[in-house]
This record gives structure tokens, C-alpha cells and sequence, in this order.
């Protein structure tokens, strides 16, 4: 999966929790309440500009052409999440207009998601060479990982609509590690004699993303901890696809 098809299923996800939080109910004892889908949509919007500006935003601003655009792209993000952080901050059942505060906080997420998929986007299938989109999926993946893992959100954010979003977040981020790992492997493919016991495997026809995969865990079980669950998935789809001078934070993960 590249760096294209991760943005776009992000763009998904941002939007369906949008157009979910009017609709969910209030109160600490609702699984999907306002609360809780709003935490989750400033997560997403956070972990996806993390990823983007790691992946795309940093190679583009080396061309003149696209500082500009990366410059207005980044403010924008800014203050879209400073008004949704306030808007957290609110009670939605009590504050008087929460609703349209959340219609006019919200307008800003979708404006701003539009000219990354009609303006960044476009510019940078333009100007990235093709190596430079390997570099900016890779840095994608990276980055996004990172982010789940830096982003605490608490004990109990692993329930409900969050372990939803988890669960497809950490799929995305497995499908564009496989990606990187099957690419890689392909580069790697004619000097797989040289380079001791774990390249020759892959020239024997065992990826690294299959051996990842039969040291994955197996299928969930009653009374399993859900958290540490996680933690082994995402390890599993980022560990043998990067390498090892270039760990990543063994932190608490957030969705």
C-alpha cells in the first residue's frame, strides 16, 4: 500500500468520525459518546499531520514551488486542532451551541483535508521522483508509528469506538509496512546470497513479512490484554521492515 492509498483511508476515517459525533450521545457510561468520538477525531487528525508532514510536507518544502503551499497547509492544521482542543474542553450535553461550534470547527478539517487531496497531493505526484515517494512512504509508516505509541491517552482508551479506530489504524499501518517489506525485498532480491543467514531466507522465498507474520500473535482470547495486544501487532508489522538503527519508542499506544 503507498503513501496515496494510506492518505486517502486516513481522509476516510477523519470523516466518518466527523459525520458521527452529532448523532452519538453524551455521558461518561456511553461507549461512542461525543466525548469520546471528539478524543478520538483530534487523535486521528493529530497521528494523520504527523505522518503526512514526516512523509510528504518535509520533501516537498526542499522545492521552491511547494514551501508556500507546506508553509498554509501547517498553520492550518495548527489552528484547526487548537479549536477542536477547546472545543474538548466544553461539555457537549451543558455548552449552549456545541453543535454548531463543532459544525464551524469541523468545516475547517474538511477545507483543510480538501486541499491536501487537491492541492498537496497533485503537486507532489508532480515534483516527488519516484524514489522520493518509496523515501515518503517509508517516512509515512515510521512517523505514524511513532505517533500511536507518543500519543497517551489513558487507561481506558483501548474500549469502544477507540479500539475500532485502532484496530484499522494499526491495519493501515501493517498494510504500508508489508508494502515497504515486499519493495524491499525486490531490491534486496539479487544480493540475498551475500548477506548471511536472514537473506538467505528471502532467497529461498521466505520475506520478512512472513516471518513477522508466524511470530504474530494468533487469534484473540478471552481475558487477553487488549493494550499489549496492540503493542505486539504494531511491532510485528513495523519491526522487520525497518531497520534495527532506527527503533521506535517502545511508548504506551494511544488508540
Amino acid at each position: 500500500m503507498d503513501i496515496w492509498r494510506l492518505i486517502d483511508r486516513d481522509h476516510a476515517n477523519i470523516t466518518q468520525l466527523i459525520r458521527e459525533i452529532p448523532n452519538a450521545l453524551n455521558g461518561p457510561g456511553v461507549v461512542r459518546s461525543r466525548e469520546r468520538l471528539l478524543s478520538d477525531l483530534i487523535d486521528e487528525l493529530h497521528v494523520h499531520a504527523v505522518a503526512v508532514d514526516a512523509g510528504l510536507m518535509t520533501l516537498l518544502e526542499r522545492h521552491e514551488e511547494g514551501r508556500a503551499l507546506v508553509g498554509e497547509l501547517r498553520r492550518e492544521h495548527r489552528q484547526a486542532a487548537a479549536q477542536l482542543d477547546a472545543l474538548a474542553q466544553s461539555n457537549p450535553g451543558r455548552v449552549a451551541g456545541w453543535l454548531d461550534r463543532f459544525e464551524d470547527v469541523t468545516y475547517l478539517v474538511d477545507q483543510h483535508l480538501h486541499r491536501h487531496g487537491h492541492e498537496l497531493l497533485p503537486l507532489a505526484r508532480r515534483l516527488l521522483s519516484d524514489q522520493d515517494i518509496d523515501a515518503a512512504t517509508t517516512a509515512f509508516v515510521r512517523a505514524k508509528g511513532r505517533a500511536l505509541r507518543a500519543d497517551g491517552r489513558g487507561p481506558g482508551a483501548a474500549a469502544g469506538s477507540g479500539e475500532l479506530a485502532l484496530a484499522v489504524t494499526v491495519g493501515l499501518v501493517a498494510a504500508g509496512a508489508a508494502w515497504l517489506a515486499w519493495r524491499s525485498g525486490l531490491l534486496r532480491g539479487a544480493a540475498g546470497t551475500e548477506r548471511g543467514r536472514d537473506d538467505h531466507d528471502l532467497s529461498r522465498g521466505q520475506p520478512r513479512s512472513d516471518r513477522a507474520a508466524s511470530s504474530a500473535p494468533g487469534q484473540r482470547v478471552p481475558g487477553e490484554n487488549l493494550r499489549a495486544r496492540q503493542d505486539r501487532l504494531l511491532d510485528e508489522a513495523i519491526e522487520e521492515t525497518f531497520p534495527a538503527s532506527d527503533p521506535i519508542s517502545p511508548k504506551r499506544i494511544t488508540r
